[in-house]
């Protein structure tokens, strides 16, 4: 702690000049968001817990990862498990679990029925201009999925002027990452191109390399007073090794090696749009989007290693998930003045081709290296999983935003999804092929209150989920199951005066179907809708600013996360706190600005214990993270040393326990980065950004 507190007041007595610009991004009751309804509007006017992660915030944490940015917005903890792979918790425990909607521009990054925890490796850093996030259920207006949270990550859209900059940064883990933003307007329009590479070797950990190539074009255009839209092409190539977790033994001995010598992940994304707004007259807006995305990702996984009865010998598996998507969605905007009311009538299909093949493989083991080495296929066929799956969504919905007074403003949302899975099993054992259909009408009401610097909201919203394909189709037949559904009651408020700004929301959200796999009397573990959960909480933020130079951001979420009705492998944790879910996560960050050019930040992230298992036998402490951040501008260049992890505090940023009814257990820690200095550079050549 000496050392943080020595680098704060090393900060606050630097060198006093004068000269500050006027910070009008602080007017955080005037912040614009577009999650809320799909339409631009006030965030006082929107009835749901909402957080912006504005341009300002980027700029001043220079992130390396999405996590960097998340990690600040109460009610939101997003775990890193090395080389940009995630994990989430947004109103629920942190998990691999397919409970949040990851959008760009408003549209999903992925289809639903096919979740990837690490869908948000898929976005270049380099385009971001803003991210939204909502907390709570959204599928109302966004669809499946949409249950803990939505991440909308919006890129930056043309410039007015011509601008290129580039900028880069390394530090001592390994990290490389350059920036190159080119961009310039048009008589109707302009261009934009962002690129990012990353790449890490010889990290802290041992077999962690990564590298990471994106390219993001957008082209804006005007045809003529109605008509107006734009094109983007979104390419990531992603590549890395996978270290996975380790277990009690290793992070107990602060022991950073790897079993590992072989497995990996890689990722080919690419997603193309159009968007198209036409304005009728002035009470008529048609948009229309149309998205084509292509996604392959092939692995050798750390988590399909199994153990047999030879010690050196181990079974896992490789595989290869490939899914192309055809989206059409369209939005008609009905503006009527005389109630000072809008609808928005809408309507969405999704076709997605998808299939899927995996290979047995053979692990060894070298015993006096402890690690696996080699791996081979079996002489015999080593097929173990090959099929092809059409998911058929479509989706209307319609969504009533009301003036029914100047401080009163209602917002009602309905939608109707339905899903059709038509799976085919290309080999003959296994699953068989079957056609599977899922329904859901999902509900969302909300009115907000606003009278001076006061506002307070109350919301109510539903949210479905349908059974992932892995889930519905990884056994010898085929389960029958419904879509996980959960049901959200909220309130919040806000309050903004002077140097002070604050807002909260009180939520209790209830889970019901939820899919665990259930041993039946044949001796077959299926999957069923058998679990039942309660999540309660309070979110808040509080900000103040003394002045032009010096602020405080507190962000900081309460919350209980208990099983109900619900049992797990044979055992009845009716009441128990869910693993993995602390009650307690907070940032706070300190600001202090000595001039137009240099400020510098602390931050302090803390996280509260948890139980590690279901059973709540063992728990995990928490931990406590430092981070100080230095940024100076001078002329056209900007230059920044950070200082992550300042206490070089050792810790994990997910830790599990599995039990069994044996008694025994396996445990998982993913460990956390270890102090780093990172140094960064970046050069606007030409014009801002």
């Amino acid at each position: 702690m000496k050392i943080s507190f020595s680098l704060l007041l090393g900060c606050l007595f630097l060198t006093n000049m004068k000269g500050f610009a006027q910070d009008s991004s602080y007017k955080v009751l005037n912040t614009v968001v577009v999650s809320a309804n799909k339409l631009s509007t006030k965030r006082t006017e929107s009835p749901i817990a909402i957080s912006v992660i504005n341009e300002k915030i980027i700029q001043e944490t220079k992130p390396a990862r999405i996590d960097f940015l998340l990690n600040k917005v109460s009610g939101v903890y997003m775990p890193s498990i090395g080389n940009e792979q995630h994990m989430m918790a947004i109103r629920q425990p942190i998990s691999l679990k397919g409970l949040y909607l990851y959008l760009e521009d408003g549209m999903p990054i992925r289809s639903s029925g096919l979740f990837s925890n690490n869908a948000l490796i898929e976005i270049n850093t380099s385009a971001i201009q803003n991210i939204e996030i909502i907390k709570g259920p959204a599928s109302a207006l966004y669809g499946a999925e949409a249950i803990g949270g939505v991440v909308n990550v919006l890129t930056h859209p043309t410039p007015s002027t011509r601008i290129l900059n580039i900028s880069g940064q390394i530090n001592a883990l390994g990290l490389r990452k350059t920036d190159l933003n080119f961009g310039f307007p048009t008589k109707k329009g302009g261009w934009l191109i962002n690129t990012n590479w990353a790449s890490q070797q010889n990290g802290p950990i041992d077999y962690s390399d990564f590298s990471k190539k994106a390219v993001s074009i957008r082209h804006d255009f005007k045809t003529n007073a109605k008509l107006s839209g734009y094109n983007t092409i979104q390419y990531i190539d992603y590549f890395a090794q996978m270290t996975g977790s380790v277990d009690s033994i290793h992070f107990a001995q602060h022991n950073f090696n790897s079993l590992q010598t072989f497995t990996f992940r890689k990722i080919n994304a690419l997603r193309l749009r159009q968007n198209l707004s036409y304005k009728w007259n002035e009470a008529n807006n048609t948009i229309l989007n149309l998205m084509y995305r292509d996604n392959t990702m092939d692995q050798n996984p750390t988590y399909s290693i199994a153990s047999t009865s030879n010690p050196t010998k181990f079974k896992g598996q490789t595989n290869q998930n490939v899914f192309n998507s055809y989206v059409v969605d369209l939005q008609h905007i009905i503006s009527i003045k005389d109630f000072n009311s809008k609808i928005i009538i809408g309507g969405t299909a999704d076709i997605t081709n998808q299939h899927l093949k995996a290979n047995y493989i053979d692990i060894y083991k070298d015993t006096s290296i402890g690690k696996y080495t080699k791996y081979s296929y079996p002489v015999i066929d080593s097929t173990l999983t090959f099929y092809q799956t059409k998911i058929k969504n479509q989706a209307v919905f319609i969504d009533l935003i009301s003036n029914i007074s100047s401080a009163v403003k209602l917002n009602m949302a309905l939608r109707y999804d339905h899903y059709e899975y038509l799976f085919r099993n290309q080999i003959a054992n296994g699953t068989p092929s079957s056609n599977n259909n899922f329904n859901s009408l999902t509900p969302k009401a909300g009115i907000t209150y606003n009278k001076g610097v006061t506002g307070i909201y109350v919301n109510y919203s539903e949210g479905f989920v349908p059974p992932q394909i892995t889930e519905i189709y990884n056994a010898i037949r085929v389960p029958y199951l419904l879509p996980q559904s959960f049901n959200n009651i909220e309130a919040g408020g806000w309050y903004a005066h002077n140097k002070w700004y604050a807002e909260f929301s009180l939520y209790q959200l209830l889970g019901k179907n939820e899919i665990i796999s259930v041993r039946q009397t044949d001796g077959v573990n299926l999957n069923q809708n058998s679990g039942s959960t309660k999540h309660i909480g309070v979110e808040y933020q509080i900000k103040y600013k003394h002045n032009k130079r010096f602020e405080l951001n507190w962000s900081a979420t309460i919350a209980k996360h208990n099983y109900i009705s619900t049992t797990i492998k044979g055992t009845d944790v009716n009441g128990k706190e869910m693993s993995a879910a602390p009650n307690y996560w907070s940032n706070l960050s300190g600001n202090y600005r000595l001039t137009n050019n240099l400020n510098c930040s602390l931050e302090w992230q803390h996280q509260s214990e948890y139980f590690m298992d279901e059973v709540n036998a063992t728990k995990y402490p928490g931990f406590n993270v430092l981070n100080y951040r230095l940024n100076y501008k001078i002329k056209k260049s900007e230059l920044w040393l950070h200082v992550l992890n300042v206490t070089n505090t050792y810790y994990s940023t997910m830790a599990t326990k599995n039990f069994s009814v044996k008694g025994n257990a396996a445990y998982s820690y993913y460990i956390g980065e270890p102090r780093s200095i990172a140094l960064g550079w970046t050069w606007n050549i030409k014009g801002p950004y």
